[in-house]
């Protein structure tokens, strides 16, 4: 049974600010699956109480819970609605949507900033784990090709190391599309209290690891099926490239001087 079917069949035995509580959350699944009980509590103007109580008497143990019906519907949902003749299109359209998404959040003034801390920074570091992990190392990538030398750091034991030595001259990048990844939150909540500046790349602004940040920056991944999927790699690595070029340009980089200095040890390598 389906989040409305059971909002409907209980409504009777809601409260007035439960009811309210349930219908948005009907009007606003894919959200609340991201939402933890503080940003909903905020979203709704209703209490922590209250959505603990909506939970119960709708037959879920907690919001944990129910976060975990809304996201096995959204699923469901998803396999339901794909067209099997034009898979190749519908996966296009995924990429692209993600992206264009991802630009319609970007805060001009949070980008410069970022770009800022970036530039000014003694030392650079990307951590991520999973597949925000593969992105933290592609973004290592593209950037040293406009010179902005970044170590991405994917195991949790070696990042809370990193973590423990950096300063407040250093700035940390913390991937993760959920924003509640646990390694990467303690990992960069370590960094923070030693003085590290720090930017978030999240799909959640009210996420656990998005708070953590200085600067925050937000992907757009509209499905939870989306998360650990190309399409979320593709909306990080967006952002990737454009951190890159707005660096190139505070900082005035001359990426045709950096390419013919590489470009000679780059051919060594051909056969």
């Amino acid at each position: 049974m389906n989040f409305i079917q059971l909002f409907n069949q209980n409504k009777d035995h809601l409260t007035k600010s439960e009811a309210k509580l349930a219908n948005y959350i009907a009007t606003h699944q894919e959200r609340v699956i991201y939402d933890t009980i503080k940003s909903l509590s905020e979203n709704t103007q209703t209490s922590d109480a209250t959505i603990i109580r909506l939970c119960k008497k709708l037959g879920f143990s907690g919001f944990s819970n129910l976060k975990i019906a809304l996201a096995q519907e959204s699923m469901t949902q998803s396999n339901t609605n794909k067209n099997k003749s034009e898979f190749y299109s519908d996966s296009a359209n995924l990429l692209v949507d993600s992206i264009k998404k991802t630009e319609n959040l970007i805060v001009p003034e949070k980008l410069q900033a970022a770009v800022k801390l970036l530039s000014k920074a003694k030392r650079v570091y990307l951590f991520g784990v999973g597949h925000s992990g593969e992105s933290a190392n592609d973004f290592a990538k593209t950037w040293l090709r406009i010179g902005l030398i970044a170590h991405a750091e994917v195991d949790p034991h070696l990042q809370v190391q990193i973590s423990s030595l950096l300063s407040k001259k250093d700035v940390v990048v913390g991937l993760s599309l959920s924003g509640h990844t646990k390694d990467t939150y303690d990992s960069l909540k370590l960094a923070k209290n030693n003085g590290a500046g720090i930017i978030t790349i999240s799909n959640d602004l009210n996420s656990p690891i998005a708070e953590l940040g200085d600067v925050q920056l937000q992907t757009a991944v509209s499905e939870f099926t989306s998360i650990g999927s190309v399409s979320g790699q593709v909306s990080q690595l967006y952002l990737c490239d454009v951190l890159a070029r707005g660096y190139e340009l505070y900082a005035k980089i001359d990426t045709r001087e950096i390419k013919e200095q590489v470009l000679p040890e780059i051919l060594k390598k051909e056969i």
